[in-house]
């Protein structure tokens, strides 16, 4: 069962950047060895990713090291308190399992092996449920950095919940309908946090 409602849109707000400079650490700790382990790289590797890929898939994945609890556990995949991020392997549609195999990393809201109303909360850095993903299990209010006029989400959490977005200033823009629910065309934009639950 699939629910589509309208999309979105809101008007933007002024630019981003909130994440920047712990993004520009975690890049300089992953380039010096003091982020992700060795074996991240002969996995991105055995992914068959170019270099290119590789460098910013590195750079996006450090982008959420700051999340609290953050642990990468796998070249594109960093889970935190509450949640966890499939990052997409540049110029892919979806975050995928990296080591060798091309199988799809787990979607807990949309990947058709999951329960209606597991209890996950995902959204989208793209429209049609591509990009980068962030996937929250726990109800608190978490940090949103897409940057971007475009996205999606999916609210698989337990029947009847819904999900909250607010503004830089914590005012509430948008509260999605009750799950299951989804919007494949969104706008992050002006959405600075999230609040599952």
């Amino acid at each position: 069962m699939s629910v589509r409602h309208g999309g979105v849109r809101r008007s933007a707000g002024s630019s981003r950047g909130r994440f920047s400079a712990v993004a520009a650490a975690g890049v300089f700790l992953l380039a010096v060895g003091g982020g992700a382990p060795q074996a991240f790289a002969a996995q991105a590797g055995g992914g068959q990713l170019t270099q290119a890929q590789s460098a910013a898939l590195k750079a996006e994945s450090a982008r959420y090291l700051n999340l609290p609890g953050a642990k990468q556990v796998a070249p594109n995949k960093i889970e935190f308190d509450g949640g966890e991020v499939l990052v997409a392997i540049p110029g892919e549609a979806n975050p995928r399992s990296l080591g060798g195999t091309k199988a799809a990393a787990v979607d807990h809201c949309l990947d058709p092996g999951q329960p209606m109303y597991n209890g996950w909360f995902c959204a989208y850095e793209k429209d049609d449920f591509q990009g980068t993903e962030v996937q929250w299990y726990k109800c608190g209010t978490y940090p949103v950095d897409f940057a971007t006029h475009h996205g999606s989400w999916s609210n698989n959490q337990h029947k009847g919940r819904q999900a909250r977005m607010y503004d830089k200033n914590g005012k509430l823009i948008y509260t999605t309908p009750p799950a299951y629910s989804s919007d494949n065309r969104g706008n992050w934009w002006p959405v600075w946090t999230v609040k599952p639950c």
